[in-house]
């Protein structure tokens, strides 16, 4: 009976061992380590675009799988660390020249995390363009710069920076106020995603540009400054804008016809354009002679649509429309 009672506790103290070294085993785990490394891409490059594979190991040799944070718009590849570009993400060195993200490795044990950041390399837009949106751009120019002779070439463009409240003065008929509106809808419709807008006031204290509708003797004493410029000439109508750093404000504007297009036309100087020089056979709307055939063009329309979309920058000078627009159109394409 003594000799079996010694026996007993020996055998328990036995299992009690074993189990310990177990747990012990299970705990002691090595977590994986990320190679922190340098990914660069070009801009505009397409979905789905490899910008390398993150470098992860693990001394236990477990299973790693690859995890990116979603908002990156950045894709991986949960088994070999593959990262891709997402469908909906669009890479533009002129809106951020870099893109932050987060990789994070799991061992089926524990988790780790790297940040990293995606150099976006700058390409020349310009060169891959067609002939045509290459001349759309030196027509951007032509017009924002004032580049024709009958003007004074610019060094930088000019536009408004808030809408455009237009009072009517003079000898104003029901025709005359139609034909406005009219042309002032055609306006708001190349305008129509952007804030800028133009519309009619009904004071000339609440308004910011004032058109005037007479003879050139009725601005004698009302705008000196313009009578002075016009008087003893051949002008039809006249259209002076303040300009501070690039933007236009408090514009004052004289046609003597009810002819829409020379209303249209002198508007066209108070949104910041020069003279046309497609007029021979294309009837541009700012050709300096006018005519009732003359009408926007497509590409005008296009044009004033740049000039005045919500992220256009007044002030840019001709190179720098040239790397805006090509960035510009590059996107839409």
């Amino acid at each position: 009976m003594n000799k079996s009672f010694f026996i007993v506790p020996a055998l328990i103290l036995a299992s009690c061992s074993s189990d310990s070294d177990e747990i012990k085993q299970e705990t002691e785990n090595s977590q994986p380590s990320i190679t922190q490394q340098s990914f660069a891409i070009d801009e505009h490059s397409q979905a789905g675009s490899s910008i390398g594979t993150v470098s992860a190991t693990d001394a236990d040799n477990d299973e790693l799988t690859f995890t990116i944070n979603s908002e990156s718009g950045l894709e991986i590849n949960e088994a070999n660390g593959e990262i891709t570009l997402g469908n909906t993400l669009v890479l533009d060195y002129e809106a951020s020249e870099s893109l932050p993200f987060t990789v994070s490795v799991f061992d089926g044990k524990s988790i780790v995390e790297q940040a990293f950041e995606l150099t976006i390399n700058n390409i020349d837009e310009y060169e891959l363009l067609s002939d045509t949106q290459k001349g759309t751009i030196a027509y951007y120019q032509y017009l924002t710069l004032w580049q024709a002779p009958t003007n004074s070439a610019l060094s930088n463009t000019s536009r408004w920076m808030q809408p455009m409240r237009l009072y009517l003065d003079g000898q104003i008929s029901t025709d005359f106020r139609a034909n406005v509106e009219a042309v002032l809808e055609e306006y708001n419709t190349i305008f129509e995603n952007s804030d800028f807008s133009i519309s009619l006031v009904a004071s000339l204290e609440e308004s910011n540009a004032h058109l005037y509708f007479g003879d050139t003797n009725d601005i004698d004493g009302l705008w000196d400054d313009m009578f002075a410029i016009i008087d003893g000439q051949t002008f039809s109508g006249y259209a002076i804008t303040s300009n501070d750093n690039s933007v236009l404000s408090n514009s004052r504007i004289w046609v003597s016809s009810t002819l829409p297009i020379l209303f249209k036309h002198e508007m066209g100087h108070a949104l910041g354009f020069g003279h046309s020089d497609k007029c021979d056979t294309e009837n541009s709307f700012m050709c300096s002679s006018i005519d009732a055939n003359h009408d926007f063009l497509e590409m005008e329309k296009m044009i004033m649509a740049y000039a005045y979309g919500n992220d256009m920058e007044a002030g840019l000078t001709e190179d720098e429309i040239e790397t805006v627009l090509a960035n510009k159109m590059f996107l839409e394409d």
